[in-house]
């Protein structure tokens, strides 16, 4: 952990299964521009997977039937603030779709 960026290093891993695989490849298609369709897909991809194993757990589902407007809202703040090498994001950032927020309350 660095405190003069702010950035949280990745204590575990989350392990990505076949069905969030699946779940990151359809909200990547649905988020993707068509005129850049491959690019912006792969990036996509990439940007949710890793976010999701190895720096904060996503709300695949949710996210997956969510508007299309919310989804690139999150992959626009991950693409600003997601450093992929060291797997982090600022302490000071949410995603509207973090695990975290969408558990169920008891």
């Amino acid at each position: 952990m660095s405190c003069g960026n702010m950035m949280v290093r990745p204590t575990r891993s989350h392990v990505v299964s076949a069905e969030d695989t699946a779940l990151i490849e359809q909200i990547a298609a649905r988020a993707a521009p068509q005129r850049s369709h491959k690019l912006a897909f792969d990036l996509a991809c990439t940007l949710l997977t890793e976010c999701h194993r190895l720096c904060r757990p996503l709300a695949l589902r949710q996210m997956a039937a969510a508007d299309t407007a919310q989804i690139r809202g999150d992959l626009s703040t991950l693409r600003q603030h997601f450093n992929v090498g060291s797997c982090s994001l600022p302490h000071t950032i949410n995603l509207r779709f973090e695990a975290r927020f969408w558990q169920e309350k008891p």
